[in-house]
């Protein structure tokens, strides 16, 4: 396999992003659609590359995204437990200081994304073809002049591993890297012949259409408003500010939206990237946006006041709407991303374990790493059981 990489989105031309769309019909992602890796790929802040291995004949074998980035930890202990000293000992260690947690990361896998995204392959290759192809990709150059960051993540993939046994610390990937675990995803199976709203709301329990009924009455002040990529432009600031409210309570941040990927991501997908504004009395106080296609809406990224939030229930809201999106579009599949889980398993979703594969080329801290990975868990909340008996769940 031969590896070619662009950081650029116009120099592949129009053919060649579409044999790359092509080669994702029978395993699509969203986030790999060239639509998003070109939404990214112009957004000057990114340091992120289009990855593609292909053979003498130029055909797709494999392709993926990678991209330097910044990790951050200020919750320690919030999202993880553990049952050995072992772990509190490492955990004061990595967490000293000011009590973050900091390193420069390299990620195989779009950033900003929830799901299994990292990469895709020809189903005829060996993981060992797979596996070599990957290592010489991320310790490709960097696009600065800056050294290549010691810490490797490849990103999310589902894991099939039955909830109750741990398989971080170990690795399935390759020995000389660890498995990671952090929360899960939450997703929602929609029905083929779920065609309206209310067919959805109808196959849960009471108590969870009881709470739908009560969001809708509490924020129906609110005014939607499906923002043009005019609007989107014209309300970037206004929108990063939203954002950045709930962005900023977050207890692990790894990377960060820049204003500019929501217009760049608009540009890309048009109406397939609806931005939705929530007003109150004139006022923008919240937004939501996704992408929406056949097959899945991938919740992007959402931005509120938290006091309107109190009062508006404008989070809950959005959550009802990403479903909606779905239905109304026909998708098979809401991923609402993997915060707020006790919320979204109210609402019908259901958690679907993720693993990431990491390596430190520094053996102290990589150690570490393992010992932590391997004696803790994610703090799982107990979820609800939102649907009727009778209905599948995924």
């Amino acid at each position: 396999m031969n590896l070619i990489h662009t950081s650029l989105s116009n120099d592949w031309d129009d053919d060649f992003w579409a044999k790359w769309d092509i080669f994702l019909t029978k395993n699509p992602s969203a986030y790999l659609d060239s639509r998003s890796v070109k939404a990214a790929m112009n957004v000057p802040q990114r340091k992120l590359r289009a990855l593609c291995w292909v053979d003498d004949s130029l055909n797709i074998l494999g392709l993926a995204t990678i991209e330097d980035t910044a990790a951050v930890s200020q919750s320690k202990g919030q999202f993880l437990k553990a049952d050995r000293p072992v772990f509190k000992l490492a955990q004061r260690y990595l967490y000293r200081g000011d009590g973050k947690f900091k390193l420069n990361i390299r990620v195989l896998g779009m950033v900003l994304s929830s799901g299994d995204h990292a990469f895709r392959f020809a189903d005829h290759l060996s993981k060992e073809e797979i596996h070599n192809a990957i290592d010489e990709a991320v310790y490709l150059r960097p696009l600065t002049n800056s050294p290549v960051p010691r810490s490797i993540l490849i990103k999310d993939h589902y894991s099939e591993v039955p909830w109750g046994d741990r398989f971080a610390g170990k690795s399935s990937w390759h020995p000389k890297w660890v498995d990671l675990e952090f929360d899960p995803v939450m997703e929602i199976e929609l029905k083929s012949d779920w065609t309206h709203f209310d067919d959805y709301s109808n196959a849960l329990r009471k108590k969870s259409r009881t709470k739908i009924r009560r969001i809708l009455k509490t924020s129906e002040a609110l005014i939607q408003r499906d923002l043009s990529l005019k609007e989107v432009m014209s309300n970037s600031d206004k929108l990063y500010d939203l954002y950045s409210k709930v962005y900023g309570r977050a207890g692990f941040q790894l990377g960060k939206l820049h204003k500019e990927d929501i217009i760049s991501l608009k540009e890309q997908w048009g109406d397939d990237f609806p931005v939705i504004g929530y007003y109150f009395e004139e006022d923008l106080i919240g937004f939501q946006c996704g992408i929406v296609t056949d097959y899945t809406v991938e919740a992007f990224f959402v931005g509120f006041n938290e006091n309107e939030n109190r009062v508006h229930a404008i989070y809950q809201r959005m959550l009802l709407e990403f479903i909606n999106q779905g239905i109304e579009r026909g998708s098979s599949r809401i991923s609402l991303g993997r915060t707020a889980l006790d919320i979204k398993s109210s609402l019908g979703a259901s958690p679907r374990r993720l693993s990431c594969h990491m390596r430190v080329n520094k053996p102290a801290i990589h150690f570490l790493l393992r010992v932590i990975a391997g004696a803790s868990s994610p703090k799982i909340p107990q979820l609800k059981r939102a649907w009727k008996d009778d209905v599948i769940q995924p």
